[in-house]
């Protein structure tokens, strides 16, 4: 009898599994409907724009029919009509090009235009302004682009991703990743907050996920990539899409309005201290009152007591292995705040090694502006996303 609970346990467990799990197509085969039925037609931002053969150089010229839009005339998603197939977790799968990418052009906007804030390619860089910019990625004008954003609602970690890599990550704590009360996706279309940050060009496909896809799948994805681009739905999940639940879309939570001291609280909520006795492996560490210049790897004067407690802590735990994470605010190049979040590294490995640390307990990484823990929009926040954090990896 207890097999049979557990068996049908199983079933019904892989059934949940499979329903939670659904994907929506578009493939613009001369027409915005999508491709199963069960997610709404898209809807035509701006003028409306024109379906053309174009040859796909990067797919081995592949031929196939794609939807052509002017300048800030884009494309809508319906969540409220989808019964809130995207909410906190998602993934977003696009196959387009860009005439110009001179500056900020916009991908994504969750919020209806209301927010300067969402998906841009900025240079040929991925950036989510105004929280994180990516390195230097393969995005070329009039090249189509495999790009990707994914959320997982449980860690509220959003990442974007081009031609398969992982290109930014960041914890979206203000949820500036999800869709709005207004329940409204738009693509390629311009906000009303700043102008002049659309570009024509064309899509050959869309495909939303109701969950967040893992890194190896993305990557699989774009690699097949020419076979899967022209595969009806049924070729890329074993079952049928199944009606969406009535999910409301999530109000957005706002940036804290706090000053710094009073935001401090609800950051060191997700960390632990080094005067904490349930330190573990793997628990992150931000060094809270190690403070920087701005622009520069050098360590203020009200650094030194946070220092001492380091070097305290890896007096006390002499088998203990730490990495040290740097991190910077969002202004300047980001390239430069990569290197710069290195030399930050490096300069509190040296100050532990000074006071007799064994450089061997200690390494380092530079994560650049790509990680903030808080608003990047004021200074009085912004400064506490330059930081070091400390990740013990033996204890």
């Amino acid at each position: 009898m207890r097999f049979i609970s557990l068996f049908l346990w199983y079933i019904v467990a892989l059934l949940s599994s499979a329903q939670a799990q659904r994907i929506g197509v578009y493939r613009f085969e001369n027409s915005l409907e999508e491709e199963s039925g069960k997610l709404p037609k898209l809807k035509v931002l701006g003028q409306e724009g024109i379906f053309q053969n174009e040859k796909l150089p990067e797919l081995k010229n592949l031929q196939r029919t794609v939807y052509v839009f002017d300048k800030n005339c884009g494309l809508q998603f319906d969540n409220r009509a989808a019964n809130g197939f995207l909410s906190g977790s998602y993934t977003i799968e696009i196959y387009f090009r860009f005439t110009t990418l001179d500056s900020w052009k916009r991908v994504v906007d969750f919020k209806n235009r209301k927010s300067d804030n969402g998906c841009y390619i900025y240079y040929g860089k991925l950036n989510f302004y105004n929280f994180a910019v990516g390195t230097k990625a393969p995005v070329n004008p009039n090249e189509y682009t495999h790009y990707v954003v994914s959320r997982d609602a449980k860690t509220m970690q959003l990442k974007m991703y081009v031609d398969g890599e992982s290109k930014v990550e960041f914890t979206d704590r203000f949820s500036q990743g999800t869709i709005d009360e207004d329940g409204m996706l738009n693509f390629f279309f311009d906000d009303l907050i700043v102008k002049d940050e659309a570009s024509d060009g064309a899509v050959a496909m869309i495909k939303l996920y109701d969950y967040a896809v893992d890194p190896a799948t993305i990557k699989r994805d774009f690699q097949l990539l020419e076979a899967k681009i022209s595969q009806p739905l049924s070729a890329d999940v074993p079952t049928p899409v199944a009606p969406a639940p009535v999910v409301p879309s999530p109000l957005p939570k706002e940036p804290p309005k706090e000053s710094p001291k009073e935001n401090a609280p609800e950051i060191a909520k997700n960390y632990t201290s080094l005067d904490n006795k349930n330190v573990s492996v793997g628990k992150a560490i931000v060094l809270q009152n190690l403070r920087f210049a701005q622009s520069k790897p050098e360590l203020l004067p009200e650094s030194n007591a946070e220092l001492d407690n380091l070097v305290k802590f890896m007096q006390e735990h002499p088998t203990a292995l730490i990495e040290l994470q740097g991190h910077t605010d969002n202004r300047g190049d980001f390239d430069l705040n990569l290197a710069l979040s290195r030399q930050r590294v490096e300069v509190v490995k040296a100050f532990l090694v000074k006071k007799g640390i064994a450089a061997n307990r200690i390494t380092g990484k530079g994560f650049g502006s790509s990680r903030p823990i808080a608003n990047n929009n004021r200074e009085e926040t912004r400064q506490l996303n330059r930081r070091v954090e400390l990740v013990i990896t033996k204890l």
